[in-house]
């Protein structure tokens, strides 16, 4: 049954249990509500990933494809993995996408530069998620959904870090309420993505990712929070969460790699055999697709559309 904002903070009452361990809301942020984002996706009924991304269908079978090395290539170091210090997560998911098509931009010598400073600001996008193109305009409540936030990179585009400066959770919840200042809406509208497409399998999901397309996951799917010796996490509670799809393995034991934004020890365990980053975890194929199903993911295109790219990501195939 899908619930409201109000509904949410009332479901969780504040706190959830993850294996004995008392999360506040703020690590959550994923505002369930699917007849939002069904209008959402009847109204660009072109955008979903089983159309627009036809072309691309089997592309990453049998392949092992890690995005994120790109991030470590062009920054030296891993995508921003907070941790998030309110209900913004759906921010988070989106900001990291953004991140990481333009830090494969520079490897594939599409753009000329993208540094750490220039990273997309959470803030921002949480404001125009909630406001400019959602409806919890003066809401004091954390949350925002997936198909808003697609829309706001989309249309009302993203600001950098160089501009803000770090991570502000005040900031993120006096915007999250009042919407992106009006002085900053210009800027924000030079660095759009161009286009987001709903992804509802690991299939997809997995063929998106082996062509330089990370998906920005949104679920009440929860985890584990200790990597098993091969680097995933095991399926355990609830989340209402927004997370990131950054590598894709299609082997003896398939799944997507998920970031998530609480930080580098969240989880923690082994890495297995591909050095994955710190806060980030393996997804089996069965679990991605039960959280993608739930209809509010999205792959991220810096690409009118999405082209074939296998052969600009061979570096990070294995």
């Amino acid at each position: 049954m899908p619930l409201d904002n109000a509904d949410f903070f009332r479901s969780v009452g504040g706190v959830a249990m993850m294996r004995g361990i008392t999360a506040p809301a703020w690590y959550f942020g994923w505002v369930p509500h699917q007849p939002t984002v069904e209008s959402y996706l009847h109204n660009i009924s072109r955008e979903m990933f089983a159309a627009v991304g036809a072309p691309l269908a089997g592309s990453g079978a049998g392949r092992t494809v890690l995005l994120y090395e790109a991030a470590r290539q062009v920054w030296g170091r891993d995508l921003d993995v907070g941790p998030q210090l309110i209900g913004d997560c759906v921010s988070w998911g989106f900001a990291g996408c953004v991140d990481l098509v333009a830090c494969l931009e520079v490897v594939a010598g599409e753009a000329e530069e993208y540094p750490w400073e220039r990273r997309a600001t959470t803030e921002a996008i949480y404001a125009l998620s909630r406001v400019e193109f959602g409806n919890f305009d003066g809401s004091d409540q954390d949350g925002s959904y997936g198909s808003w936030a697609a829309k706001a990179v989309k249309e009302g585009g993203t600001l950098s870090r160089m501009l803000l400066g770090p991570y502000d959770p005040a900031r993120a919840k006096q915007w999250g309420a009042s919407g992106l200042p009006d002085q900053y809406e210009p800027e924000a509208k030079q660095h759009r993505i161009r286009r987001t497409a709903a992804v509802r399998s690991f299939e997809e999901a997995r063929d998106a990712i082996a062509n330089g397309y990370p998906v920005a996951v949104c679920s009440d799917q929860g985890f584990e929070l200790v990597r098993d010796e091969q680097g995933f996490a095991a399926p355990n509670d609830t989340w209402y969460h927004c997370m990131k799809f950054v590598a894709a393995r299609d082997d003896r034991r398939p799944g997507l790699l998920c970031m998530n934004s609480w930080g580098a020890n969240s989880p923690t365990g082994p890495k297995g055999e591909h050095d994955i980053p710190d806060g980030s975890f393996w997804v089996d194929a069965r679990t991605c697709t039960r959280m993608l199903q739930q209809g509010d993911s999205f792959a991220v295109s810096q690409f009118d559309g999405y082209p074939r790219r296998a052969s600009v990501l061979a570096a990070f195939s294995r």
